[in-house]
C-alpha cells in the first residue's frame, strides 16, 4: 500500500474529516473561527461519548472504563490507575461458589450468613451456618475484581469477589478489597425500619461499612479485564468525585 493510500485511508477513519468536510461548509459558510472552535468543541463531546458507548456496548456493560480513587486494592490496583471492565453473568465468574436455597440471602448480614475465621499466615476461612460448609480463603486472592454499586454508601467500589453465593436461582457475591482487613459485609448487627412517609427502608449498621448484605449480582457493574497504571490520575484530580469514579 502506497503513502497516499494510507493517507487516505486514515483520513476516512478520522470522524473530524467528515465534520470539515460535509458539517463545517452548511454550519458555518462564513469560515467564523468563532464557529468553527465551537463546532470542533461540540464533536469532540458527541464523538468521545459515541466511542465510549460503543466499547460498552461491546464489552456489555454500561461502565467500561473506571479510575480507582483508594488503596483498597493494593498492591494490586493503586491510585489513579484506569479499568477496563467487561460484564458479568453469575456462571462466569471466577469465584469460589456456595449454594444457599434456604435463606433469602438478599437481606441477610454476615453476621447471620455465617461465621469468619482469619488464619495466622492470613488466610481465611468462612463457614456458613446454614448449608455447614466451610469455604477457605487465600490471602492472595486470585478471584475475579468486580466494580459494583453500594446502594448503603452511595459509591461505586472496585474490590474483589471472595465468594459466589448462589441462592434460589440468584446469584450474590460476598467482597473484600485485597488492602482491607475485614470483608465489605462485615458490618456488626445490621437493622433496618421502615419509613413510612416515603415508602423506604432505611438500614443500619453496627459498624461503617460498603454493603450490610451480599451484593446482587444485579449491582455489579463489571469485572476487571485489565488496568493501566496511573494513566487515571491527573483526571481522577480534576474530576474526583463524580460518578464513574471507582472505589
Amino acid at each position: 500500500m502506497t503513502s497516499s493510500k494510507k493517507k487516505s485511508l486514515l483520513s476516512r477513519l478520522d470522524p473530524f474529516t467528515y465534520v470539515d468536510d460535509h458539517l463545517l461548509p452548511i454550519l458555518n459558510p462564513w469560515n467564523n473561527e468563532i464557529v468553527s472552535w465551537i463546532v470542533y468543541v461540540v464533536f469532540s463531546f458527541v464523538f468521545a461519548f459515541t466511542l465510549y458507548a460503543l466499547i460498552g456496548w461491546i464489552l456489555q456493560t454500561a461502565t467500561p472504563l473506571v479510575i480507582v480513587v483508594s488503596g483498597s486494592m493494593l498492591p494490586v490496583m493503586a491510585r489513579g490507575d484506569v479499568v477496563l471492565l467487561h460484564g458479568v453473568d453469575g456462571p462466569s465468574l471466577n469465584v469460589p461458589e456456595v449454594v444457599l436455597d434456604s435463606i433469602d440471602v438478599r437481606t441477610t448480614s454476615l453476621e447471620e450468613l455465617a461465621d469468619i475465621e482469619s488464619h495466622p499466615n492470613g488466610d481465611w476461612s468462612i463457614h456458613f451456618h446454614s448449608s455447614g460448609e466451610t469455604l477457605l480463603l487465600p490471602k492472595q486472592g486470585t478471584s475475579d475484581i468486580i466494580v459494583y454499586y453500594s446502594s448503603h454508601k452511595n459509591l461505586e467500589i472496585i474490590h474483589r469477589a471472595l465468594v459466589k453465593i448462589r441462592s434460589n436461582g440468584e446469584y450474590f457475591l460476598l467482597t473484600k478489597g485485597d488492602n482491607n482487613f475485614s470483608l465489605d459485609q462485615d458490618c456488626g448487627e445490621v437493622s433496618s425500619l421502615f419509613l413510612p412517609s416515603t415508602g423506604s427502608v432505611d438500614v443500619f449498621t453496627e459498624k461503617s461499612c460498603p454493603s450490610p448484605y451480599p451484593i446482587p449480582l444485579d449491582q455489579v457493574n463489571g469485572r476487571a479485564v485489565v488496568w493501566i497504571a496511573w494513566l487515571g490520575y491527573v483526571k481522577l484530580l480534576l474530576v474526583d468525585g463524580f460518578s464513574f469514579v471507582s472505589r
